[in-house]
C-alpha cells in the first residue's frame, strides 16, 4: 500500500487510498460509513440508564438518610462534595488533601463553582452530582465513539479500509449498555480517564502520535492506570528490533514525550502551589492497606494472608504485577505474528486490577473498551461470547455483592456475610482470568497485524 508520512512521522495511506465511488465523487473515504449517530444514541442511552440507577439516592434520599447500599445507588461524588469542603470554596490540594490525581481534583473544583448559585447546601450537593453526571455522560459518549470507530476499522494498528459497521455498533453498545457499564458509570470519576485513554488510542490509530501522547498524559493525570499503555508500545518496538527489522523508536518515543509534557503541564502548577497536597495521591496509594475487591482481602478473610502487613501486601502486589507484565511482554515478543496493541493493553490492565490492593466496582469501566477491542477471534464465537458473558455476570454479581457486604459490616443481621462476598469476589477474578486466557490463546494462534505496520 502506498503511504506517506504526516507531521508525526507515522506512515499513512496516500490520499485517495481506501476510497470508494460515491455521488460526491471517487474520493469519498470509506471511513464515512462509521455509524456515528447510532453510536451516539447508544452512548446517551447508557448515560440515561446510569442516571436512572441512582434515582433511589438522587431523589429518594438514599445518600442522606441511608439506603444507598440496599438500593445499589452508592456514589463517591455526592459525599465527597461535603467531605472535601467544595461547597465552602475549598481548593483541592491547597486547602484540603485529595487522594485523586490533579485532573480529577480540578474537575471537582470547577463543577463545585458551577452549582454555587443553588440556594442551599443540599441542593448544591445534588446539583453537583447532576453536573458531574453530565460531564461523565460526555466522557462515556467519547469512549463509545472512539471504541466503535477503532473496532470498525479493525483495531488501533490496522491498515485503513472499509468500516465494519456491525462491529462498530457491537463494540460501542458493549461499552455503553452492558449492565456493569451503566451500574458503575457514576460511582466515581473513572470515565474521564477512560475517555482520554480511548481518545489517545484513536489519535494513535490516525497517526497523530504526539496528540496521542498528550491524551495519554492527561489520562494518567486523571487515573494512574493509563500509564500502562506504554508497556505494550515498548514491547512492540522491542519485537521489531529483536526480529531484525531495525530500531524505529519514534512510535514509542513521540507519545511518551507528549504524555510527559501534558502530564507535567497539569501537575507542575499544583505541585508548586501545594507540594504536600499534590503528593497525597502518591502517599495514599503507597500507604493504604489492602481493601475491598482485592485478592488479599479475600485471602485474609479465610485466614490465609496477613493483610495487616502493609509492606508484605505492597511487595507481593508489585512482584505479581511485574511477573504478569513479563509474561505479557514475552507473549508480545514471541508470538508468531505481532499481536494487536489493544490485546496487550487489555492484558496488562487486567493484570493491574487483579494484583492491585483495591479493586473497586467501577474499575470494570477501565476494561470494557479494551475488552471490546481485544475480542478473541480465533476461538469459536460461542466460546468467546460465553466467556465475556460470564465475566459480565460476575461483575454484576460483585456490584450488588459489595454493597450487601458493606451492609453486613454495619449490621451483621442484614446483608451478605464474608463467605457470600468471597464467592462473588472470586467469581469476578476467575471470569476475568478466563477472558485473559482466551485473549492469550488468540495471540498465540494468530494475531491480526503484520509487523511492518507497527511503530513506524
Amino acid at each position: 500500500m502506498t503511504s506517506h508520512a504526516d507531521d508525526s512521522g507515522c506512515p499513512h495511506p496516500a490520499r485517495g487510498a481506501g476510497s470508494v465511488t460515491s455521488p460526491d465523487g471517487p474520493s469519498a473515504p470509506r471511513r464515512a460509513g462509521t455509524p456515528w449517530l447510532a453510536l451516539t444514541g447508544l452512548a446517551l442511552t447508557g448515560a440515561l440508564l446510569a442516571y436512572l440507577v441512582k434515582i433511589p439516592c438522587r431523589f429518594g434520599g438514599g445518600w442522606m438518610y441511608g439506603g444507598q447500599y440496599a438500593y445499589g445507588c452508592y456514589t463517591d461524588i455526592f459525599p465527597l462534595y461535603f467531605r472535601d469542603g467544595l461547597g465552602e470554596g475549598a481548593i483541592p490540594y491547597v486547602d484540603v488533601d485529595l487522594e485523586y490525581p490533579v485532573l480529577i481534583g480540578g474537575l471537582m473544583r470547577v463543577l463545585a463553582w458551577a452549582v454555587e448559585w443553588l440556594p442551599d447546601p443540599t441542593a448544591r450537593g445534588l446539583g453537583y452530582f447532576d453536573a458531574t453526571a453530565a460531564v461523565l455522560a460526555l466522557c462515556l459518549l467519547a469512549a463509545v465513539l472512539g471504541t466503535g470507530w477503532l473496532a470498525g476499522r479493525g483495531g488501533v494498528l490496522a491498515p485503513a479500509g472499509a468500516v465494519d459497521r456491525r462491529r462498530a455498533l457491537w463494540a460501542g453498545g458493549f461499552v455503553a449498555l452492558t449492565p456493569p457499564a451503566f451500574l458503575a458509570a457514576y460511582i466515581n470519576w473513572d470515565l474521564l480517564a477512560v475517555a482520554l485513554l480511548t481518545g489517545g488510542l484513536v489519535a494513535y490509530a490516525r497517526g497523530r502520535q504526539w496528540s496521542a501522547g498528550v491524551l495519554f498524559g492527561l489520562a494518567v493525570a486523571a487515573k494512574f492506570y493509563p500509564v500502562l499503555v506504554f508497556g505494550p508500545l515498548f514491547v512492540l518496538l522491542a519485537r521489531r528490533y529483536l526480529r531484525g527489522d531495525g530500531l524505529t523508536p519514534g512510535g514509542f518515543l513521540r507519545p511518551l514525550c507528549g504524555a510527559g509534557l501534558a502530564w507535567a503541564a497539569v501537575n507542575l502548577p499544583v505541585y508548586l502551589a501545594a507540594p504536600r497536597g499534590w503528593a497525597t495521591f502518591f502517599t495514599f496509594s503507597q500507604e493504604r492497606g489492602a481493601d475491598w475487591g482485592s485478592v488479599y482481602y479475600v485471602l485474609y478473610g479465610f485466614g490465609i494472608f496477613p493483610m495487616s502487613d502493609q509492606n508484605l501486601v505492597n511487595t507481593v502486589g508489585m512482584a505479581a504485577m511485574v511477573a504478569a507484565c513479563a509474561g505479557v511482554a514475552a507473549l508480545g515478543v514471541c508470538a508468531r505474528r505481532a499481536p494487536p496493541l489493544e490485546q496487550l493493553v487489555f492484558l496488562v490492565v487486567a493484570a493491574f486490577v487483579l494484583t492491585s490492593k483495591v479493586w473497586s466496582p467501577q474499575f470494570v469501566l477501565w476494561l470494557l473498551p479494551l475488552a471490546a477491542l481485544a475480542w478473541p477471534r480465533t476461538v469459536r464465537p460461542w466460546v468467546a461470547a460465553a466467556a465475556v458473558g460470564l465475566w459480565q455476570l460476575a461483575e454484576v454479581g460483585y456490584f450488588f455483592g459489595i454493597w450487601q457486604h458493606l451492609m453486613w459490616n454495619e449490621a451483621a443481621s442484614v446483608g451478605l456475610d464474608f463467605p457470600g462476598y468471597a464467592v462473588v469476589a472470586l467469581a469476578r477474578m476467575a471470569t476475568l482470568l478466563l477472558l485473559c486466557g482466551l485473549v492469550v490463546v488468540d495471540v498465540v494462534r494468530n494475531g491480526t497485524v503484520r509487523d511492518r505496520r507497527l511503530l513506524s
